[in-house]
């Protein structure tokens, strides 16, 4: 049984390494690299030259999320899509993982690179990581483009509290259950579901083993900004939500907007959690038009 069990994680491992090394072979002039941040390992891969763009995982995904955007942003910027401390190919020291950690690091790959200021595009939690680094790290931050996450603190959080049933059962999934729930899942997360494939199952399922522990942690985390900290942000932002996301309702781009001046909405119509995979050529578009300006 352990056997069989063994050569089941190794074919879906064999499956995740083979299709991303094909998506990185069409994405032209990507290079995989590595820089040690505080004594720690941080993997990352660019892509392109000009003004540097930093893209910023969510906690269910990685450089998957951005497949489809790299590629048309690396013609005119230096697009560095990068794995958070403790995910996918960076190191994953023995920690307890928040907000300021992950804001941290990155901070740390910034200067470790003499970028001195870029624009972070955050989806879910890398949009939480990056309204928390341009508040308390305004220095390095030229420009936000916020998909899909907000990073807003939740004032009764109670983090001494026992997680409920609901939380442990998503804790479950998110952290290494079986390919089939972790397909179902991802199929909640889009609008089409016909865009969850096998492929992109088999390399989820594979992510999110690797990356457990930070996973688990920062599934409880949240967001860690004040409603008074998002109104101090007051560099350019592009908040690009799906009308129908029903992991972070519309009505935090909503807030968002609000809270921060001078921003700029847009929604996706027929489009769940991840709009630069469902709407990928919209999304670029209005990617673009935001970075020409």
């Amino acid at each position: 049984m352990r056997n069989a069990i063994n050569y089941a994680v190794f074919i879906a491992l064999f499956l995740t390494i083979t299709d991303t090394e094909v998506r990185a072979q069409e994405i032209s002039g990507l290079i995989e690299k590595d820089v040690s941040v505080y004594g720690f390992n941080l993997h990352y891969a660019e892509a392109g030259q000009g003004s540097p763009i930093v893209l910023l995982h969510g906690l269910w995904g990685g450089r998957n999320e951005w497949q489809h955007t790299i590629g048309p942003l690396a013609e005119s910027h230096r697009v560095i899509a990068l794995d958070l401390i403790g995910f996918h190919g960076s190191d994953k020291p023995e920690a307890t993982y928040h907000n300021a950690l992950l804001s941290q690091f990155l901070v740390g790959f910034i200067e470790a690179l003499k970028l001195e200021q870029v624009t972070l595009m955050g989806h879910a939690m890398g949009g939480n990581t990056a309204t928390y680094t341009a508040v308390h790290y305004p220095q390095h931050v030229a420009q936000l483009i916020l998909v899909d996450g907000a990073g807003y603190r939740n004032p009764n959080r109670d983090p001494t509290a026992q997680p409920s049933a609901g939380m442990m059962r998503m804790r479950r999934i998110v952290t290494g259950s079986t390919v089939a729930t972790t397909r179902n899942f991802l199929k909640r997360r889009v609008k089409d579901q016909s865009l969850v494939t096998d492929a992109w199952a088999e390399e989820a399922f594979h992510m999110w083993l690797n990356s457990a522990r930070a996973i688990s942690d920062m599934l409880g985390e949240g967001g860690d900004v004040t409603e008074e900290e998002m109104k101090t942000i007051t560099v350019p932002t592009l908040i690009v939500w799906g009308r129908e996301d029903g992991a972070f309702p519309l009505k935090n781009a909503d807030r968002l907007e609000a809270d921060i001046a001078g921003s700029v909405k847009v929604v996706f119509d027929n489009t769940g959690h991840l709009p630069q995979i469902e709407q990928p050529d919209a999304f670029n578009r209005v990617v673009l038009d935001f970075l020409a300006k």
